[in-house]
């Protein structure tokens, strides 16, 4: 039986899928999504850190249940959450960071939080155009640029938990 392809929040229970994405993002990925070089230990160190209490963690899974996209968010004290995505090298540009942030900001938004923010380097070009996508505005700073958004509360269709991705088969 063929299985879709799945976006869906994440637990503590997904720590381990969430070690093998990072693991799996190469030097240049992984320096975009931490703005640091991180050897593999490290990075099991920053997942074991993840605090699922108060940031929201979201995944799309493949058939075969890789985490193949990952976005967190993480509150500041006055409910405005950063985003941070990563998707792995070989299943860009197919829609993931997209899905993933509609979802995530329409989760956050029904939880009750004010605004979502993004930073990047002004050179990660995929992560300047998925901010525009997702309607930031962003403003540059030197190498860096950054962007808000105001959340409006959703209606109740909008947060339906483990869609399904309508993605080729084939992939």
């Amino acid at each position: 039986m063929q299985q879709d392809w799945l976006l869906r929040g994440l637990t503590e229970d997904d720590r381990d899928l969430m070690c093998a994405h990072l693991h799996g993002l190469p030097p240049g990925l992984r320096y975009l999504r931490f703005g640091h070089l991180y050897p593999d230990a490290a990075l099991d160190e920053i997942v074991a850190d993840f605090d699922f209490a108060t940031d929201l963690f979201c995944g799309v899974l493949s058939p075969r249940r890789e985490l193949v996209g990952l976005v967190q968010a993480a509150p500041d004290p006055n409910r405005c959450f950063e985003l941070a995505f990563s998707v792995l090298p070989n299943w860009q540009l197919n829609g993931f960071a997209l899905a993933l942030g509609e979802r995530v900001l329409r989760m956050l938004a029904s939880r009750g939080a004010s605004a979502a923010r993004i930073r990047c380097l002004r050179s990660n070009e995929a992560m300047m155009g998925l901010a525009d996508r997702l309607g930031f505005t962003l403003v540059e700073e030197g190498v860096m640029a950054r962007g808000e958004r105001l959340l409006e509360r959703p209606g109740v269709r909008s947060v339906r938990g483990g869609a399904r991705l309508g993605l080729d088969p084939a992939f």
